[in-house]
């Protein structure tokens, strides 16, 4: 395989490419997909060894993992980018414009009240009542976590604005 022209496999192999790009609904930067499938195909070219089966199916399998890897790295760049815990610190940096016999903390545990009296209605930091509390800032992230979910069910909080 490696005497082929290059050319000519990406002429032969290319409505492979797309209709990967399609199956796996990746529309979007759509010549970066395009790209890593050619480049799957290069390896594949180069890597190719007759005794180990028909190219084709090499080149299916290579380039079908090759656009899945692309995605992978495309959703952890995504995510690692816009999910960041210390935005949402921000919010509950400041005092909440609530009243605080607005909202029912007969749900919430003594730790998840303790986070909502310092953190969200009297605006201290996760470190400050973690040093207050003799516990971790994880510990007391915790405590967010699970009163942010009993509040959203009171629909006192969301975090969606």
């Amino acid at each position: 395989m490696q005497d082929a022209s290059f050319e000519r496999i990406v002429d032969q192999y290319t409505p492979l490419i797309k209709s990967q790009i399609h199956k796996l609904n990746l529309t979007t930067n759509y010549s970066l997909y395009e790209q890593a499938g050619l480049i799957a195909l290069w390896e594949c070219m180069m890597n190719y060894r007759e005794e180990k089966g028909s190219f084709s199916a090499y080149a299916y399998l290579k380039v079908r993992g090759k656009l899945l890897d692309e995605r992978r790295k495309e959703f952890r760049t995504y995510y690692h980018h816009s999910l960041n815990w210390s935005e949402y610190e921000e919010i509950f940096s400041s005092p909440l414009p609530v009243e605080p016999h607005a909202i029912d903390l007969t749900s919430l545990t003594n730790n998840q009240r303790k986070w909502v009296e310092h953190v969200v209605l009297e605006g201290r930091s996760l470190k400050s009542v973690a040093a207050e509390e003799g516990v971790s800032v994880e510990a007391v992230k915790s405590w967010r976590k699970s009163a942010i979910i009993k509040l959203r069910k009171q629909s006192v909080i969301s975090l969606s604005n």
